[in-house]
């Protein structure tokens, strides 16, 4: 089965929902990749942000509609439609930024799921949160925490935004990353998972090494790629 099709019926088996992808290193590629797996089965999506996203016009979501403002609010969704919407970014033509709030709950009565990119990690595969992140809108059903292979070796300060450590990211170091309140698995909600990308660059002994690491409850972790589509090891 791809991934696409495992998260989606890990978390939102009844093909409704609201979906909060974190973490770092392919949150943007899995927010068009879920998108496009639930497209094909005739189910509305609004594809957004709750912090910044890339610009519509600099990433292919493979949308059928793109909104800046609120006029979405106008718009009718048809089974199978992609919707993007994202505010512009007054300085920054590369970022498109957050809708307010209340117009997002608005849409999620009108769309069968909404997947938000709920964080930002400057293009790095781990992020260490702050108090400030990620942006968890409060009617997200299911959180999907993403994290690059490649920087499984690397020092922790030039592989992790946040971190400043200098320490290889090696088994202890994801151990504390998955423990660490301020870690991948932060914002968690009652269903998750947890996307290790990059797995048709690793080799089998990585795949068992990340099956000896404990994981929070109620999550499903797949190592996978996202390139691919594809799963490589069902972790747990």
């Amino acid at each position: 089965m791809r991934l696409s099709e495992s998260l989606i019926d890990a978390l939102i088996p009844e093909r409704k929902g609201f979906i909060s992808i974190t973490g770092g290193g392919g949150k943007t590629t899995l927010l068009s990749l879920v998108a496009a797996a639930l497209k094909e089965e005739g189910v509305s999506v609004l594809l957004t942000t709750t912090t910044k996203v890339a610009s519509p016009y600099l990433h292919d979501y493979k949308a059928d509609r793109i909104f800046s403002d609120e006029t979405v609010l106008v718009h009718v969704p048809q089974k199978g439609e992609v919707v993007f919407y994202a505010e512009r970014h007054t300085l920054d033509m590369k970022k498109w930024i957050a809708p307010r709030s209340e117009v997002l709950s608005a849409l999620a009565e009108r769309y069968d799921v909404i997947i938000s990119e709920a964080d930002g990690s400057r293009g790095l595969p781990l992020k260490i949160h702050t108090e400030r992140d990620p942006v968890i809108h409060p009617l997200t059903t299911a959180v999907i925490a993403v994290m690059g292979l490649w920087g499984i070796g690397e020092k922790a300060y030039s592989v992790t935004f946040g971190e400043e450590r200098d320490m290889v990211v090696d088994s202890d170091y994801l151990q504390w990353y998955l423990d660490d309140p301020e870690g991948l698995a932060k914002a968690f909600c009652t269903d998750n998972a947890i996307v290790f990308n990059g797995a048709e660059n690793a080799d089998a002994s990585l795949f068992e090494m990340l099956k000896t690491l404990k994981y929070p409850a109620h999550t499903a972790v797949f190592a996978a790629s996202e390139l691919e589509d594809k799963i490589y090891g069902i972790i747990c």
